[in-house]
């Protein structure tokens, strides 16, 4: 599969490396290709040129960059694109959208035809590649479209996660404070950023 990554920090370089070891074409999108800090990755184009021949697009940008890094990328109508971001504040401490929307909702806003979906917000970059953990950890994942959610999945699925499809894009409202649960206990409560959450099942 062709995937563009649209951010090459932490996130973006921990999904778009572990997606390439699994044998999918990566391509990295960036707002100046020729910055240097980019000098040891490979494929490294503009958003636009990235995502055109891309089958998915995953976005991993900084929230107050998002916006621009979107409409950066041109058409992406019918594309799955796969929303990792958080809206967090610039000091991590809270969310900048939230209760009547969410980040993952004002990406769909940007992008009109986008096929969004959102996952990979619940963790931090460290565990996203086959996390070593005593059991699997969950990923939830939401959408509008049932096709672009089994992708997503099966992308997810491929990192070590087990996927549980929440429901449409509105559930990013509770996904992204999801996130932010993380980071807090990950940054300010001491857990370090080794750690994922599980679903336990009950017998019925």
């Amino acid at each position: 599969m062709k995937i563009a990554i649209i951010g090459a920090g932490n996130v973006g370089n921990a999904l778009g490396t572990a997606w390439r070891h699994r044998g999918h074409r990566v391509m990295f999108g960036v707002r100046d290709p020729d910055d240097p800090k980019y000098a040891s990755l490979d494929a490294v184009e503009t958003n636009e040129f990235a995502t055109a021949a891309a089958d998915v697009v995953v976005l991993c940008t900084p929230w107050q960059g998002t916006r621009a890094a979107v409409r950066g990328c041109g058409d992406l109508a019918g594309k799955v694109l796969i929303d990792c971001t958080n809206p967090l504040t610039p000091d991590l401490a809270g969310l900048e959208v939230g209760l009547v929307t969410s980040g993952a909702e004002e990406v769909a806003k940007w992008a009109p035809g986008a096929l969004v979906c959102k996952a990979m917000n619940q963790i931090g970059a460290p565990m996203m590649d086959g996390p070593q953990l005593p059991g699997t950890p969950v990923m939830f994942i939401c959408g509008d479209d049932d096709a672009a959610k089994s992708v997503t999945a099966d992308l997810v699925g491929e990192l070590g996660f087990e996927t549980v499809d929440v429901g449409d894009l509105t559930m990013a409202r509770l996904l992204e404070p999801y996130g932010l649960l993380w980071i807090q206990l990950a940054l300010r409560r001491g857990l370090g950023t080794h750690f994922g959450f599980g679903l336990l099942r009950g017998r019925s």
